[in-house]
């Protein structure tokens, strides 16, 4: 078995824009702590336009060496802006934390994945919370907000 597929991860995806919110939580040392407990050993973030906060708020926490680090926990944090897909990254993931987007959603959903949306209250017109919400009552997804 390869490392890579003895990892357990975490993807974390913003899709297109930022979500400095979601960024901060899920880089935070009581995030890796809680994940780390229930098995994983990588999280994953595609943090779009939230570069500052993902560098930011990890180096507050653990120190990070070329944009990677390792907390104490053993868990892997590893980040990037963009990729032109991100269906390789989704498919290695045991469980996907996405923004309310419905391309990730649907994505996530036709892979068979564990899902948890978190909602962008900050989003002017915000339609992400009624597709969360109609997504959730049929058992397809957990959702939140920060």
């Amino acid at each position: 078995m390869s490392l890579e597929a003895a990892r357990k991860t975490v993807f974390i995806t913003v899709g297109s824009t930022g979500f400095d919110d979601l960024i901060h939580i899920t880089t935070s040392v009581s995030f890796l702590e809680l994940v780390s407990s229930l098995g994983y050993t990588r999280v994953l973030v595609q943090y779009g336009k939230s570069h500052s906060i993902f560098k930011e708020s990890a180096a507050k926490e653990i120190k990070i060496p070329n944009g990677r680090y390792l907390a104490p926990l053993k868990i892997t944090v590893d980040g990037y802006d963009y990729k032109d897909s991100l269906r390789d990254d989704m498919e290695k993931a045991e469980l996907i934390i996405s923004h309310a987007g419905s391309g990730s959603i649907l994505e996530s959903l036709r892979l068979n994945k564990k899902l948890i949306v978190v909602i962008n209250d900050a989003l002017m017109n915000n339609h992400q919370n009624e597709l969360a919400v109609e997504l959730s009552s049929h058992r397809y997804l957990l959702y939140s907000s920060v």
